[in-house]
């Protein structure tokens, strides 16, 4: 009766017939898969592939709908570990506890309504761009197109929410000259020789800032590439040309693919941090309210600070000391690729990403519960009650939403 009751609700789910609440039920048992396949090795998940493969080739419905919910963006083997963890009668008995407890029990469903009511939608391509005379532009309300020329660069706005800087015509390292409201970011700088003296050519910069709820991805004018998280900041020159190093300052996170240029190092500013790379890939999270910066490296080799980083490796700044130890890159990233994912994350950690992304805020009515921990992957782009289910669903913490603040109990 239980396997059957876990069937018919994947046959619902696949046909569209679901209930509000039965969606959220079958997605979350979903994501709960995929959180216990981060856990598992590379060995796991290989052996585990070759047995969803062959249940696949047999024609087992279940294999099938779960590849097709989450095979965009996943590998096979990460799909094939989660999806083998449980097999039919274990999904029995997962719907027909959380159905009974939840769907049919007048609290439990009554509280998943009053979530669903006060629903909030995820963020989006929402960003500013300021320039160097101080005009502040909408990167939301703007027309896909060209958004200004400064120092020989066109700035535009593309249709799938880029910003990029392109050089029309060679600069020479004369065709810089000072701006009005600008300054000097780059250290040694580019010197100009006037009259005898030698001085610090200062460069325009701009300024490209995400609000809460907001992400936006830029190429910069050596055509590196950045994406930044919500509630984030970045201030570069309108032209590396002519500077001896490309100097870029960040509050917030951002992941960055950087031009690779021996001859002109690329450094990336935050709070008591610089990054320096020749080209690579990379993220930074540097938000003020986290008490630390963390660099997580991809490819290439970094510096922070005086210390260098591998990739596959993190580094933390805490109290002004620096620590480095091996990680997952995917959950560093996750935000990059559309995803929340934590393993064994304070409650407030993950509701500290969760009120940037959906711009609310957090209540605790007791302060313990902010050291709950919690294991799992979420995609960023569900409404905001989807994502509360899912960590009510892994621990002992209830949420309930006023207007755009969320009360964790």
């Amino acid at each position: 009766m239980k396997t059957k009751l876990a069937e018919e609700l994947l046959e619902k789910y696949e046909q569209g017939r679901c209930t509000a609440d039965e969606q959220v039920l079958v997605e979350l048992w979903f994501q709960s898969l995929e959180s216990k396949a981060l856990e598992m090795d590379a060995k796991e998940k290989a052996a585990l592939s070759v047995k969803m493969k062959t249940e696949i080739d047999k024609g087992n419905g279940f294999f099938k709908l779960y590849r097709n919910s989450l095979w965009s963006g996943f590998t096979l083997p990460r799909i094939a570990a989660a999806a083998a963890v449980l097999l039919v009668v274990g999904l029995g008995l997962f719907f027909y506890s959380r159905y009974i407890n939840t769907l049919r029990h007048p609290e439990g469903s009554a509280a998943t309504r009053d979530l669903l009511a006060n629903d909030i939608k995820p963020g989006s391509n929402k960003a500013y761009l300021i320039l160097s005379n101080g005009k502040r532009l909408s990167l939301t309300d703007a027309a896909n197109g060209e958004l200004a020329k400064e120092a020989g660069v066109e700035i535009t706005k593309t249709a799938d929410g880029q910003v990029i800087y392109t050089t029309r015509h060679p600069e020479g390292g004369t065709t810089e000259r000072p701006v009005s409201g600008s300054r000097d970011l780059s250290s040694p700088g580019f010197p100009r020789h006037d009259g005898g003296r030698v001085e610090m050519t200062e460069v325009a910069l701009n300024t490209i800032e995400t609000p809460r709820g907001g992400q936006y991805q830029i190429r910069l004018p050596d055509g590196s590439k950045v994406w930044l998280n919500a509630a984030s900041k970045l201030i570069y020159p309108v032209s590396f040309n002519g500077r001896g190093q490309r100097v870029v300052e960040l509050s917030g996170e951002a992941y960055f693919e950087i031009f690779k240029n021996k001859l002109q190092p690329f450094v990336v500013k935050s709070k008591n941090q610089e990054v320096t790379v020749l080209g690579t890939h990379f993220n930074v999270n540097s938000y003020t309210d986290e008490g630390n910066v963390k660099t997580t490296l991809l490819e290439g080799s970094v510096k922070v600070n005086q210390d260098i980083l591998k990739p596959g490796e993190q580094s933390t700044l805490a109290d002004g000391k620096i620590t480095i130890k091996d990680v997952d890159v995917s959950f560093a990233i996750a935000w990059k690729n559309g995803l929340f994912a934590y393993k064994n994350a304070p409650l407030e950690t993950v509701m500290q990403q969760i009120a940037r992304w959906y711009d609310v805020d957090i209540v605790y009515t007791n302060p313990q519960t902010k050291l709950q921990t919690f294991s799992g992957t979420v995609s960023r782009y569900d409404n905001v009650s989807k994502i509360l289910k899912a960590i009510e669903y892994t621990g002992s913490v209830k949420f309930k939403m006023e207007g755009r603040k969320i009360i964790a109990n």
